[in-house]
């Protein structure tokens, strides 16, 4: 077999960058190569962190093997290293073979205590001479295999370090990506051109197009097998007909069978995997579902999704189990072989009567989640079970749209829906609408709605395009589901556009939802009368007083019309009850699955109670509702508990608005983190102006912590990009800097920070404070009293905000 997918053997710990191989054929990636080489030599938009993903065989390691040989990365980075994560035995290994790769001495470090070392190194690292690097960490699936938390650490410190470019290969995660990573590159199958040239850049066959095309069609694209194709004709002298005839014998054929992570060639491959004459019908339909499900799934579990009887069941499990197809033990989590899994993928289908079958029925293994229940103390072990099913759930699905089952679809875009989907796979939702445009099918409008939905719930960025997309679509059809669905897109983007500011006020999303209400009332299919009804709720959120009522009380009868007991329950949640039964909604909720609305039911009995909790610190008046509230600990444990759901959901944003909110009642030492975590969730949606905001609540934390070095770099920042927010935002955080330089002695920028604050209340005019202001700045300006007397001789002590402010929210 040509060297092309063998070059990484030995190089576990050299520090020598793996030569290209003889065999390489540059011309097949030529796109992805420059476009890979671009990312990492543009000095305009360095990167930290770049990624190369795709499947075994895709051509990864080769690809950036030729970036990192290519003389412009080579003239780029003084320092390239190259890691085979395939090789390393444990993670102390890569410790050590890391240390090597960067020049760290031996003295400097000790990779014996694991983890905890890593910081060590890293620290090494950074205090090297300082010259552009880049490493390779290739095959980082195994890395993730022996320890998914320390790799995670890796990533996130090697990427912290100033002038390094980490490149990373791997399969993919099973969860979101670390943060860190910057670029992703993402490799498909090879075009039919393009494997057709590969093959016969290693043995041409010019005179046998046809069987040639017959051959490649059944490896898919994938670069390694058509190399292992080619040599083996190359070396055998058969017709490609002959091989085409090999490789359609289920007899005699297993492409590509793996053993200890080494890829063996086609002709050793050559062996029997034949189910279809060693199992009875019944075996063959659970071992072609068992397929279906690259990480495996108990035994319970599979005899629901099958519907065979117990013992019929049983003796199916029993008969793979002789034929030695499980990599676990009969009657634990069973789990196909992978070779026999790649070759159930290629060889076995199910016809659409039995998809159908097992679609509906991987349905209803999703919906068992009604189980979950926040604030029990199995809470967090069945999240995890159910993230654990999750991600079968999905792999399944990918594995259907790969060969664009319409099926697959219709369950994806069920499995995605808000009230059936925990964290909703942004990824499955891009894939169910590719598929769905490639087949020209009826269903795109609502992959895309799907799509737009997802990326609005999730991260609350990017939602615009699709939703648009889709409501234009919706618009070509009269029937009344694509009404339903073209006014629902129209809604949802007034809210996007007005809740993110983007160019987007609250008026025009109540124009919306009322040019909605319009539309719907003239439909009289029961799917029209809901969407009606919805609507009617969608306007009473946006509507006060007696008009609110009359919206809620109308949508109340259609929905009793409808015996629509979820939308009753909807009712009763905007018909304005008492604190108490909102919060007894939450279980109702949880009964119809919803996990949304019962976390919005927490906050918004929070919110009853407590009003403008983010203006509590800047009006100065959070010990006085600290003071007056009473039963504040069950207060503070709904947003908890709402925190759980929403996380659970993958409701990012929701959850950064509850951390805020519920730092900002708590003490410092739990607060500080909390804003932390919530202003990173700002950061990456369109809600900036609340990133902002969070900071500056931030910031009276440390300094009540006594935390004055680590506020002033943030404070002065602040001020200038908080501006937009409002002038008494960026004058409250010139107090807070005045505080900071004070109690720190520094009396040059304790002055300056001083008459900033002064010159902001002046261009406000009615600013409370501003006598003490100026009598703080004579004080500094014309004695040698140190900064912190000084401070404390015009406020008490314990109440250093010089400012006065009124005590309404």
């Amino acid at each position: 077999m040509p060297s092309i997918f063998t070059y990484t053997q030995a190089i576990a710990e050299s520090s020598d960058i793996p030569k290209l191989p003889p065999s390489l054929v540059p011309r097949i990636r030529q796109q992805e190569l420059t476009s890979l080489i671009e990312e990492l030599i543009d000095c305009n938009r360095p990167h930290s962190c770049i990624t190369c993903t795709g499947g075994h065989g895709i051509g990864k390691s080769v690809l950036v093997l030729q970036a990192i040989h290519d003389p412009s990365v080579s003239a780029t980075f003084r320092h390239r290293c190259w890691i085979n994560c395939r090789a390393l035995t444990n993670t102390s290994n890569f410790l050590e073979i890391l240390a090597k790769e960067m020049g760290v001495p031996c003295t400097e470090f000790s990779p014996s205590a694991g983890e905890v070392q890593l910081e060590t190194l890293v620290a090494a690292i950074r205090r090297l001479s300082v010259v552009r690097r880049v490493i390779v960490l290739d095959d980082l699936d195994r890395l993730y295999a022996l320890d998914k938390s320390f790799t995670d650490a890796v990533i996130k410190s090697l990427s912290s370090i100033d002038k390094l470019v980490l490149v990373l290969t791997i399969i993919g995660w099973t969860s979101d990506p670390p943060h860190e990573i910057e670029y992703f590159l993402q490799l498909k199958p090879l075009s039919p051109e393009m494997a057709r040239y590969l093959f016969q850049s290693v043995y041409p066959v010019p005179l046998q197009r046809d069987a040639l095309d017959k051959l490649l069609a059944r490896v898919r694209g994938i670069p390694q097998y058509i190399m292992i194709l080619a040599d083996l004709v190359y070396w055998s002298r058969l017709q490609l007909k002959e091989l085409v005839r090999i490789v359609d014998d289920p007899q005699s054929n297993l492409l590509g069978m793996r053993t200890n992570h080494d890829v063996k060639s086609l002709e050793e491959s050559i062996r029997a995997y034949p189910p279809e004459d060693r199992l009875d019908h019944h075996a063959l339909y659970v071992f072609r579902f068992l397929a279906s499900l690259p990480g495996g799934i108990s035994q319970t579990q599979l005899q629901t999704l099958v519907g065979l009887p117990v013992d019929t069941f049983a003796s199916a499990c029993k008969q793979i189990s002789a034929l030695a197809y499980l990599d676990s033990e009969p009657g634990d989590h069973l789990i196909l072989s992978r070779p026999l899994r790649e070759y159930a993928t290629r060889t076995s289908t199910l016809d659409p009567q039995t998809q159908d079958i097992f679609l509906k029925q991987l349905i209803a293994l999703i919906e068992t989640k009604g189980s979950l229940c926040p604030g029990t103390l199995d809470f967090p072990q069945k999240v995890q079970q159910f993230t654990a099913q999750k991600i079968n759930i999905e792999n399944i699905l990918f594995t259907f749209l790969d060969i664009d089952s319409p099926i697959a679809v219709e369950a994806a875009l069920h499995f995605l829906k808000p009230r059936c989907a925990m964290k909703p796979s942004l990824k499955l939702a891009a894939k169910v609408v590719e598929v769905a445009e490639r087949k020209t099918m009826h269903l795109l409008p609502y992959a895309l709605q799907t799509l737009g939905e997802a990326q609005y719930n999730h991260k609350f960025v990017g939602a615009a395009v699709p939703l648009a997309k889709a409501e234009a679509l919706f618009s070509t059809s009269k029937d009344d589901a694509s009404v339903v669905g073209e006014m629902e897109c129209r809604v949802l983007q007034a809210e996007y556009a007005a809740r993110g500011n983007v160019n987007g006020t609250e008026k025009e999303w109540k124009q919306a939802a009322e040019y909605a209400l319009m539309r719907l009332s003239t439909l009289s299919s029961e799917i029209g009368k809901r969407g009606y009804a919805h609507s009617l709720l969608t306007l009473a959120r946006l509507s006060e007083g007696e008009e609110r009522n009359l919206l809620v009380a109308k949508a109340h009868t259609l929905f009793k019309d409808l015996e629509d007991g979820y939308g009753l329950i909807l009712c009763d949640f905007y018909s304005g009850a008492s604190v108490q039964s909102v919060v007894n909604l939450t279980l109702k909720f949880e009964v119809f699955m919803d996990f949304k609305m019962a976390a919005t039911c927490y906050t918004t009995a929070f919110h009853c109670v407590i009003p403008g909790v983010e203006y509590i610190k800047v009006n100065g008046i959070r010990e006085l509702i600290l003071e007056k509230v009473t039963c504040l600990p069950q207060f503070l444990d709904w947003l908890k508990k709402a925190i759980d759901l929403y996380e659970l959901l993958g409701r990012d944003l929701d959850v950064a608005f509850c951390q805020y909110h519920l730092a900002q009642l708590l003490p410092p030492a739990q607060a500080i983190d909390l804003y932390f975590q919530a202003i990173y969730k700002f950061a990456r949606s369109d809600f900036t102006h609340h990133r902002e905001r969070s900071t500056l609540d931030q910031c009276y934390s440390l300094v009540e912590a006594k935390e004055y070095s680590a506020a002033v770099p943030i404070l002065e920042m602040l001020e200038y990009e908080i501006e937009y927010c409002g002038k008494i935002f960026q004058l409250r955080c010139k107090e807070l800097l005045v505080e900071c330089h004070c109690r720190l002695n520094a009396r040059g920028p304790a002055l300056q920070a001083v008459r900033e604050t002064i010159k902001t209340m002046e261009e406000l005019e009615a600013s409370p404070g501003l006598q003490k202001y100026k009598q703080l700045l004579i004080t500094l300006d014309g004695t040698n009293t140190l900064p912190s007397i000084a401070l404390c001789e015009i406020v008490h002590e314990g109440h250093a905000r010089l400012v006065e402010v009124e005590t309404n929210v």
